[in-house]
């Protein structure tokens, strides 16, 4: 082997090297936000603020786990964060593989600081599911969405509505001063998708069955549950 052609082999080598920890470094970093999406789930609904999360759950066709939304700074802001989609298949019940998403821009009202929020919200009907896998979706624009009844001190007499397309649970980390998530655009994450799937796939393809990760099923088998 000559002079040149063991370069031409070392660089080659060091490209794969290079390729395949990049591609590791980022399919742990979608593998970690189905992880924190399982936590954040699981705790919410072992808390008693959130007793009511169960019964969205268990009439949702689609939930949006966000952990870790960030907001920004005094007075006003935008937030930042990723999470996944899951769907409920309306034949079987079962819930499809995750869908990345970002959730990001929006309108905050009224804050005192930056701050993370933990974010669970429920989908009660297909149509505005299908519109969140299809395109771009903003709260408040393409659907209508409050936020769910949350407090140790409601109770089981407490009335459950279902009224509206979206209902959003939030749990704040650091500085709170009131929430409004109006306007606040939900996308698909094409770069989530391709590395926790290993290839680029549309979201339908998702729901289709058509690409599958074992690692999704915790967070699966904790929705089945509801």
């Amino acid at each position: 082997m000559t002079a040149l052609s063991r370069r031409l082999l070392a660089a080659f080598l060091c490209a794969c090297v290079l390729g395949a920890t990049a591609a590791a470094r980022a399919a742990g970093e979608a593998a970690r936000i189905v992880d924190r999406a399982r936590i954040v789930l699981e705790e919410m609904l072992e808390d008693p603020d959130f007793a009511h999360v169960k019964e969205y759950l268990k009439n949702a066709h689609g939930v949006v786990i966000v952990p870790r939304l960030l907001r920004g700074g005094f007075v006003l802001g935008g937030q930042f964060g990723r999470g996944v989609l899951l769907v409920r298949d309306p034949q079987t019940g079962a819930w499809s593989d995750p869908i990345f998403v970002t959730v990001a821009g929006g309108s905050l009202g009224l804050q005192v600081g930056g701050q993370a929020m933990d974010v669970v919200m429920t989908v009660m009907n297909r149509p505005t599911v299908k519109k969140m896998v299809e395109s771009e979706f903003k709260l408040g624009v393409d659907a209508s969405a409050a936020r769910g009844p949350v407090g140790a001190g409601i109770g089981a007499g407490t009335t459950i509505n279902f009224g509206e397309d979206i209902y959003v649970f939030a749990k704040n980390i650091g500085l709170y001063a009131g929430m409004s998530l109006e306007g606040t655009a939900i996308v698909a994450d094409a770069d989530r998708i391709e590395e926790y799937y290993g290839r680029r796939v549309h979201p339908n393809a998702i729901l289709r069955g058509e690409v599958h990760n074992p690692h999704a099923g915790p967070l699966k088998a904790l929705l089945a549950r509801y």
